[in-house]
């Protein structure tokens, strides 16, 4: 009799607990759906930087090897846009510099890598690169998008060669 009594009892306790787990999971969803979302934003952003400082890299590497060419800049640009490929190329913004002044054309470029190099070459070239970040993820969610930066920098220095 105290068995069927305790059967009895557990029954009632299961079926006063029927839909329990549903109403956990529908409290407990949203908040999951935010943190995989912004892991995956995290992820996004974190590739688009490695990303853009790989290319900063490549293209200062290259524009520093440009000395006595007479297209350095453009090259250094195709260079970069050719190691950010897989980026979204019309967001990307190249800026080069020889011992720490800007030059935006061949022939200035030319000038200043010429006028830098020696035995052994003192001078450095820099390539900065900047990308406007498009987030994985639009819209308003919690302010998730307000807190991703809208501008990615990377910067790379080599001696010239």
């Amino acid at each position: 009799m105290k068995r069927l009594k305790g059967r009895a009892r557990m029954a009632t306790r299961l079926r006063r607990q029927r839909g329990v787990a549903a109403v956990e999971f529908a409290l407990v969803a949203p908040m999951l759906l935010l943190i995989a979302i912004g892991v995956a934003q995290f992820g996004w952003l974190l590739g688009n930087y490695v990303m853009v400082a790989n290319a900063a890299s490549a293209g200062a590497r290259y524009f520093a090897s440009q000395r006595g060419t007479s297209t350095p800049y453009s090259t250094t640009q195709s260079q970069v846009s050719t190691s950010a490929a897989l980026l979204n190329t019309s967001n990307l913004s190249i800026a080069t510099a020889v011992n720490g002044v800007a030059c935006s054309s061949d022939s200035s470029c030319a000038t200043s890598l010429t006028s830098a190099g020696g035995t052994p070459a003192i001078g450095t070239a820099t390539v900065t690169v900047t990308y406007t970040f498009a987030p994985l993820f639009k819209g308003s969610l919690s302010g998730l998008y307000a807190m991703m930066p809208t501008a990615l920098n990377a910067s790379a220095v080599e001696r010239v060669q």
